[in-house]
């Protein structure tokens, strides 16, 4: 990834750039398996329709996945960050279209969110952070709704629908 702040070409400064290789992602293609699951045929993955289980920290998610039985497969788990990432929908946000950023093939809990209005979950990866001060102690997470934070004083939207974050396990 790059980043530039604006500006940062006159004065010369340098970023780090990371590239990558290999087939390049496509559009997602959903189908509705009938069953409770949606299959991306873009990518293989099968998906749980619904969020089931309830708000839960990170050790609670990955085990409650590893002894779940859901239409009829035993071996489900928590999606890596840039599988969960790759589903998220930008045309969709709590705040332009009254629904979560994602398909309208899924249903998503409804939530209250810090400031008591009606939001939609973050939820949990199965990929943790190797950086920062504690590194292999956060774990991260997609907001499929408002990602809030405080702001010039006020709890607002400040990373917007899609954003990834990480919290301790």
């Amino acid at each position: 990834y790059g980043y530039r702040r604006p500006g940062s070409f006159r004065d010369g400064k340098k970023f780090f750039v990371r590239y990558v290789r290999g087939k390049e992602y496509s559009k997602n293609v959903f189908v509705n398996n009938g069953d409770g699951t949606v299959t991306d045929s873009s990518t293989g993955l099968m998906w749980m329709q619904r969020t089931i289980g309830g708000a839960m920290n990170w050790q609670n998610a990955l085990k409650y996945a590893e002894g779940l039985v859901y239409a009829g497969y035993d071996d489900w788990r928590l999606p890596n960050v840039k599988e969960l990432q790759y589903i998220v929908d930008y045309s969709r946000s709590p705040d332009t279209t009254d629904s979560p950023a994602i398909a309208p093939i899924f249903q998503l809990s409804v939530v209250k969110n810090e400031e008591g209005k009606k939001d939609y979950p973050y939820l949990w990866t199965s990929t943790t952070h190797l950086d920062g001060p504690r590194p292999g102690l956060q774990a991260a997470y997609i907001s499929f709704g408002r990602a809030l934070g405080k702001m010039h004083g006020r709890i607002m939207d400040v990373h917007g629908a899609g954003a990834q974050r990480s919290d301790p396990k």
